[in-house]
C-alpha cells in the first residue's frame, strides 16, 4: 500500500518531534533554551488545530464496485460536527466555465439522513438542488442514489466535460459535483473523498492521493472547489506524460477501439505542449494537470464533443475516431485549454474565487477567461512556428466573420460576460470570437505604445505576479489596475471596445503590424475544387459544378476527400483552401479524392486531376501584408508574431 503524507499526518509528524524535544530538555544553545511550557503550549494549539480539522471536513464515499446497470450509484456523506437544528444539502445549480445552468439536484434520490443508531431523521426537499435535513445536531450518515448523465433521458442533457459517466466495468467519468453535494456553511472546510475502484482500475486526476492500494483511493481537498474542481477518470490505465516547463501533464484516455491512444497522442503532439511551454516561460501556477479523454461511440447524449477547463484539468469527450484522425481535434481543444492554468487559475476575480454554486454571480471579464485563453491557443502556433502567418490569419478573419455577422457586435463585452446566464446566454459563443480578437487587438496596442518591447504575454505575467491563483482581483478594478500597470490608452481601449458598444477598428490595429484589412475584396486565386458543396457528415458533398469542377470530372453527390493530399473536412477547409491559394500556381496539377457512388450503390474512391486556372472570388475580412511595411511596422510584426 502506498501512502502519501496527509495535512493532518504532518501536523502528528510536528508533534512526534516536540515531544521527543521535550523529553530530552533539548537546547539550541544556552542563549537560546526551548522552555517546557513553551512546548506544551505548542503541543496543544497544534492538537486542537487537528481536532477542529477533523471535526469541520466532510467525508464522502462511493463504491464503484456497486454501480447498477441503470448507471446509477450510491453515495455516502459522513458530515461534519454540527449545533444547529437544521442544515442545507447543496448540489450545484452551475459549475465555472460552463456560464449553462444544469441544475445537477436534478439527478439525486432517494436522499436519507441518519443517526448514530441508524434510525432515520426528517429530509425536505426544497427545491431542485436544496435538501433540508432537521436534527442536524444528531447526523452521523446522509445516502443517495445518482444517476448518471452521459445515459440519463433528462432534459436538457448535460455537455459531457461537465457531467457523470458511471459505466461499470468499462470507465467512470467523474466530476466530483455532480455527486458529491455539500453542508450549507461547511463548502470553505476541508473534504474527503474515498473510492472503492474495480481491481485494476486507475484514478487519473490531479487531487491530492492520500493513500492507495489495488482496491480503494483516498483524496483530500481544502474546500468544496477545490473538490469539484478536480474530476478523477477512472479505467484500465492507458496514460502517457510530458513535461511543459515545470508542469507534469497527465493523459488519460478510454477509447473501446483504440489502444494505447494515450501514448500516441502524447506522441503526435509532443511539439506543441513544447510550444507552449516556450510560450508561456519561466514556472507555471500548477505543478500537475490532468487530461481526461473519453472516447464515445454512436451519438453524445447531448449530440455535442469539446471539452471543459479545470484550473489544473481538462475533461474531453469525442467520437471513437481512429487515432490518426484524433490528432487535430486534439490539437485544436489542448491548444485552448491548457492556457487555462493562467487564467483562470493564476489569474480571477472573486466572483471566481468564491463561487457561489447555487445562486452564482458573474464576472464581468469573460474577455480574459475566454477571449484571451483562445487568443494564446492560436498566437502560440504561429509565434512558434507551428503554422503560417496566413494560417494564423485566415483564422483571425473567420473570427471577425462569425463575430460581426452571426452576434450583436455592438453589445458591450462586459454586458456579455454579466449576463451570460440570462439575456447574453444566445451571445456567449462570442466569447470564443471576439473575445480573441479584443485580446489581439490589446496586444498590438501594447506592442505600439512600447515599441514591441511589451504585450499582453507580458501583462498577464505581471497580474500572475500581482494576484496569483490565492489572491483574487475586484471585478470593477481590473481595468483600472492594468492600466496602472501599462497605459493611460489602454483605460480608452478598454472604455471603447469592451465597456462601451463601439466596433473594434481592425484596420487600424493590424496596421500597427504592417498588415492591410479589407472587409470585402474581389481576388483571383486558382480554381480548388469547382463545386457548389454542402456539409454532411463533416465532410462536403458537392451539389452544383462550376468550370474547373467540370474539368475534373466532378458528379454532382460526389463527397470531397482531399485536395492534393490535404484531407478536407468541415473543420479544415478554410485552413486547407488558404494553404491551397499561397503555395498552387495556374496550371499546376490539382488532384482530388472523391467517394462516389456507383451503378450497383456501392461507395468507391476516385482520384481526379486537372491543371487548374485562376477564378475571381468575393472575399470577407481579408487580412494581407502591406507592399511596402515601415521599419516601425516590421519591428511590431516581429514582436508579434516573431516573423
Amino acid at each position: 500500500m502506498l501512502t502519501l503524507l496527509k495535512p493532518q499526518e504532518g501536523f502528528l509528524h510536528l508533534i512526534n518531534i516536540l515531544l521527543i524535544i521535550q523529553n530530552r530538555n533539548f537546547m539550541i544553545s544556552k542563549a537560546s533554551k526551548c522552555p517546557k511550557a513553551l512546548i506544551f503550549l505548542i503541543f496543544n494549539i497544534i492538537l486542537a488545530a487537528i481536532t477542529l480539522q477533523a471535526e469541520a471536513q466532510t467525508i464522502a464515499k462511493i463504491d464503484l464496485t456497486k454501480a447498477t446497470g441503470d448507471h446509477r450509484i450510491k453515495v455516502e456523506l459522513i458530515p461534519p460536527e454540527m449545533n444547529s437544528e437544521t442544515v442545507e444539502l447543496h448540489f450545484p445549480k452551475i459549475v465555472p466555465g460552463t456560464y449553462v445552468v444544469n441544475n445537477f439536484g436534478r439527478f439525486i434520490s432517494d436522499v436519507r439522513s441518519f443517526d448514530e443508531n441508524g434510525s432515520l431523521l426528517a429530509v425536505e426537499r426544497l427545491d431542485t438542488n436544496r435538501w433540508l435535513l432537521l436534527n442536524a445536531g444528531r447526523i452521523k450518515k446522509v445516502t443517495y442514489w445518482v444517476e448518471d448523465t452521459y445515459h440519463s433521458d433528462k432534459t436538457p442533457a448535460v455537455f459531457e466535460p461537465v457531467g457523470l459517466c458511471i459505466d461499470s466495468a468499462k470507465v467512470f467519468v467523474l466530476n466530483n459535483f455532480c455527486y458529491v453535494g455539500y453542508f450549507d456553511g461547511f463548502k470553505e472546510r476541508p473534504f474527503e473523498l474515498n473510492v472503492t475502484k474495480p481491481l485494476g482500475f486507475y484514478g487519473a486526476t490531479s487531487l491530492n492521493l492520500i493513500s492507495t492500494d489495488e482496491y480503494s483511493d483516498r483524496y483530500s481537498a481544502e474546500n468544496y472547489f477545490e473538490l469539484h474542481d478536480n474530476p478523477i477518470m477512472y479505467s484500465v490505465p492507458d496514460t502517457a506524460t510530458v513535461m511543459v516547463n515545470n508542469t507534469r501533464v497527465l493523459l488519460s484516455g478510454y477509447s473501446a477501439k483504440n489502444k494505447n491512444i494515450s501514448s500516441y497522442l502524447i506522441s503526435h503532439t509532443r511539439e506543441l505542449f513544447e510550444a507552449q511551454g516556450k510560450y508561456l516561460g519561466g514556472k507555471l501556477p500548477a505543478d500537475r494537470y490532468s487530461i481526461l479523454m473519453y472516447m464515445f461511440e454512436g451519438t453524445s447524449k447531448s449530440g455535442s464533443a469539446g471539452a471543459l477547463e479545470h484550473f489544473q484539468s481538462t475533461t474531453m469527450s469525442y467520437p471513437d475516431i481512429p487515432k490518426e484522425d484524433m490528432v487535430e481535434p486534439f490539437v485544436n481543444v489542448i491548444s485552448h485549454e491548457f492556457f487555462h492554468i493562467i487564467t483562470p487559475l493564476g489569474i480571477h476575480s472573486k466572483e471566481v474565487h468564491d463561487f457561489d454554486f447555487i445562486n452564482p454571480k458573474m464576472s464581468k471579464h469573460l474577455w480574459l477567461y475566454e477571449g484571451s485563453t483562445e487568443y494564446y491557443a492560436h498566437h502560440c502556433q504561429v509565434k512558434q512556428g507551428l503554422i503560417t502567418p496566413e494560417k494564423f490569419f485566415e483564422r483571425i478573419s473567420r473570427k471577425i466573420l462569425i463575430s460581426s455577422l452571426y452576434f450583436n457586435d455592438t453589445l458591450p463585452f462586459t454586458e456579455l460576460s454579466k449576463s451570460a446566464l440570462d439575456q447574453g446566454k444566445h451571445q456567449y459563443v462570442n466569447v470564443y470570437e471576439k473575445g480573441a480578437l479584443i485580446s489581439m487587438c490589446l496586444d498590438l496596442e501594447l506592442l505600439r505604445l512600447s515599441g514591441g518591447k511589451y504585450g499582453i504575454r507580458n501583462l498577464k505575467d505581471e497580474l500572475l505576479m500581482k494576484f496569483g491563483k490565492d489572491k483574487p482581483f475586484e471585478d470593477d478594478e481590473l481595468f483600472d489596475v492594468i492600466t496602472s500597470l501599462t497605459y493611460p490608452e489602454i483605460r480608452s481601449f478598454f472604455r471603447d471596445y469592451v465597456e462601451g458598444p463601439k466596433r473594434i477598428p481592425y484596420k487600424q490595429y493590424l496596421e500597427y503590424a504592417g498588415y492591410e484589412f479589407y472587409e470585402s475584396i474581389d481576388k483571383e486565386v486558382p480554381a480548388m475544387i469547382g463545386a457548389t458543396m454542402s456539409s454532411t457528415g463533416g465532410r462536403f458533398e458537392v451539389t452544383e459544378l462550376r468550370e474547373f469542377g467540370k474539368a475534373l470530372k466532378l458528379k454532382v453527390g460526389d463527397v470531397i476527400v482531399s485536395v492534393n493530399g490535404v484531407d478536407i473536412t468541415a473543420s479544415s477547409l478554410n485552413e486547407a483552401a488558404s494553404e491551397f491559394e499561397s503555395k498552387v500556381k495556374p496550371g499546376d496539377e490539382v488532384t482530388v479524392v472523391v467517394q462516389r457512388k456507383n451503378n450497383k450503390g456501392e461507395i468507391i474512391t476516385k482520384t481526379l486531376k486537372a491543371n487548374t486556372f485562376l477564378v475571381k472570388l468575393k472575399r470577407q475580412y481579408v487580412i494581407i501584408p502591406s507592399k511596402e511595411p515601415s521599419e516601425e511596422q516590421l519591428a511590431i510584426r516581429k514582436a508579434w508574431i516573431g516573423q
